[in-house]
């Protein structure tokens, strides 16, 4: 009955074409999800439509991870005539909304808990080199060279608004937040509010208030 219910809602909501849309297509989905859960390991975790999964064997991920529409994960093995040993370590229970892109040359790590919103990049990699050996605008972009020397680490119970970036070799501490279309080129320190392009701390969380103080 809920379950007949929660269809009747979205209908309402939605309309009746997007519900025919959702509901026939849901038996592939979570057959699809069982394929992926069994290749990651784990129990729990659901991919939205249209998700792109590159270089599994590189992938680790925990449970109860979810995207939504349009997810592309990729452990960049290859590329061109360049080879390269990736890894992506993603927690527990990760939450993704639409369009989300995470690709690694060397090292990404996502902690526990994690909150991604829609159209956010978290990359280790540049298309070229431009702080040595550099890399020749004379050169298409699809051509230069991948470089792998940087990593990027996300601490638990981060959240990520929608279209931010995180750029190779950001680290971002446990607990913070960064606001929307915000671009994440350096260090974040843990509980620390930070946005803009380049992101910089706003505020930062003090226990002992239990608030959220601004950085002076």
């Amino acid at each position: 009955m809920s379950s007949f219910k929660s269809m009747c809602r979205f209908r309402t909501v939605h309309g009746l074409y997007a519900l025919v849309l959702r509901y026939a297509r849901h038996p592939f989905r979570q057959f699809y999800n069982r394929i992926q859960a069994h290749k990651f390991g784990v129990k729990g975790i659901r991919f939205g439509p249209g998700a792109r999964l590159q270089g599994i064997s590189a992938i680790q991920m925990g449970e109860g991870f979810s995207a939504g529409p349009g997810l592309w994960l990729e452990a960049v093995l290859r590329y061109e005539d360049q080879t390269f040993t990736p890894r992506i370590v993603i927690g527990r229970n990760v939450e993704i909304s639409t369009w989300g892109h995470i690709a690694a040359t060397h090292y990404v790590e996502i902690g526990d808990d994690v909150l991604i919103g829609s159209r956010v990049i978290i990359t280790d990699h540049n298309h070229g080199q431009y702080s040595g050996p550099h890399s020749s605008p004379e050169v298409s972009p699809r051509l230069r060279p991948l470089d792998c020397d940087k990593e990027v680490v996300i601490g638990r119970n981060v959240w990520l608004g929608d279209g931010v970036v995180v750029a190779p070799g950001a680290r971002i501490g446990e607990g913070s937040v960064i606001g929307a279309n915000s671009v994440v080129i350096g260090t974040i320190p843990p509980f620390t509010l930070a946005a803009g392009a380049p992101a910089r701390a706003l505020k930062r969380y003090d226990f002992a208030a239990k608030e959220w103080v601004i950085v002076k």
